[in-house]
């Protein structure tokens, strides 16, 4: 495979991407990296520098990443490069997108939480997300990316998607083991991209983005596009709550939120002055010794998939100035690590996340992170 990035921060790129191919090489020689600097702002978009890239490719298969990617497996990855030149169906291959159902498809982690539905073979979408695209190097040269500003750094993967899906080809998610280690995120002009998309292919409209639906314009839409998004939302608090109910029924002393806590992650463990984060995924079927270590502004983060045996260890052994996040969790391996002795923490979910834990830190102390109402189950329900 040919790796291509586009960096404007050498530093995220080297702790990231970089280092988690260097750290490969062995078990896949012959995949390459071909990093674009962009830090003078040499090109003005996205598929500008990508293109560029791709030209210089020497393998059948290019991987468009972002820089801030940790891959845990070339192995897996050069799999999934295979299933690709053996399907000539497919046009575009990500490991994560959106299908008709609205539904996010791909099992990534992103940031400290694993998202969406897996995908162990390629499964059809809308729409592909950007953090990883895959295609030949036979069909980009030949069909390079949009290189249009008006797209410039937003929904190049979902742009491709939509082209390859009116040509006839299939777009498809598939699970490959990675973390998004995103440090921040950049909205500026993602509703220019999305609406260009739209006024591109109106006959899909509308089209189902990991960041959003691209509908048609229109006064019908606009009357009631602010009904829709406050039923949407009021439904979502209704079943975020419910969870928070049967949560407060196993810990009912323990502090309850509502928040996507992807988010809020980096400011907790400056609120709550902690110098170091461990992530456990909760998964019974984990293989051991997998294990990523990453930075987060400087701060040292260890992240490991384990059962509930490998959480309790955790717990037990966690340090005074280390955050604790336990992901995946369930009302039955919640019961099964309850009740937590006095130890500082707090238990969350949402509809993005699922149901989470904080350990080290407490809801007083992180209050400001979650001032609204919407942070809170309904009144009543605990």
């Amino acid at each position: 495979m040919s790796i291509i990035c586009v960096y404007n921060d050498a530093a995220v790129l080297a702790s990231c991407l970089q280092h988690s191919v260097a750290a490969q090489t062995e078990a896949a020689p012959e995949t390459e990296l071909l990093a674009i600097d962009n830090r003078e702002g040499q090109f003005s978009t996205a598929g500008a520098a990508l293109n560029h890239g791709a030209r210089a490719a020497r393998n059948d298969v290019v991987v468009f990443v972002h820089q801030d990617v940790v891959l845990h497996s070339l192995p897996a990855l050069e799999e999934v490069a295979a299933e690709l030149l053996d399907s000539p169906g497919i046009g575009v291959l990500g490991a994560v997108g959106i299908d008709g159902d609205d539904r996010i498809v791909g099992r990534i982690r992103d940031r400290i939480v694993q998202i969406g539905a897996p995908a162990p073979t390629p499964h059809d979408v809308q729409t592909l997300d950007e953090v990883l695209l895959m295609t030949t190097t036979e069909r980009i040269q030949a069909d390079p990316l949009s290189e249009d500003p008006l797209l410039a750094w937003h929904a190049y993967g979902v742009e491709y998607a939509v082209r390859m899906r009116r040509a006839g080809r299939r777009a498809v998610a598939r699970d490959i083991p990675l973390t998004h280690n995103s440090l921040s995120t950049n909205l500026a002009q993602l509703d220019v991209a999305h609406r260009h998309v739209g006024d591109i292919y109106p006959e899909f409209l509308p089209i189902h983005t990991t960041c959003g639906t691209i509908r048609r314009d229109g006064a019908v839409a606009t009357r009631f596009a602010g009904g829709r998004r406050r039923y949407n939302s009021a439904r979502l608090w209704w079943r975020e709550s419910l969870v928070a109910r049967s949560t407060h029924r196993i810990s009912p002393d323990s502090d309850l939120v509502l928040a996507d806590i992807r988010m809020l992650i980096d400011d907790a463990l400056r609120t709550g002055h902690m110098q170091s984060l461990r992530v456990v995924d909760l998964d019974p079927d984990a293989p051991s010794g997998n294990t990523a270590h990453l930075h987060r502004f400087e701060r040292p983060v260890t992240i490991s998939t384990s059962g509930i045996d490998g959480a309790r260890a955790a717990f037990r052994s966690r340090k005074p100035d280390e955050l604790l996040f336990i992901a995946g969790l369930t009302d039955a391996s919640l019961s099964a690590l309850a009740p937590f002795d006095g130890e500082p923490h707090v238990l969350g979910n949402s509809h993005s996340t699922g149901q989470w834990a904080l350990f080290g830190v407490t809801a007083d102390e992180l209050a400001s992170l979650w001032p609204s109402w919407r942070n809170r189950p309904v009144p009543g329900l605990t």
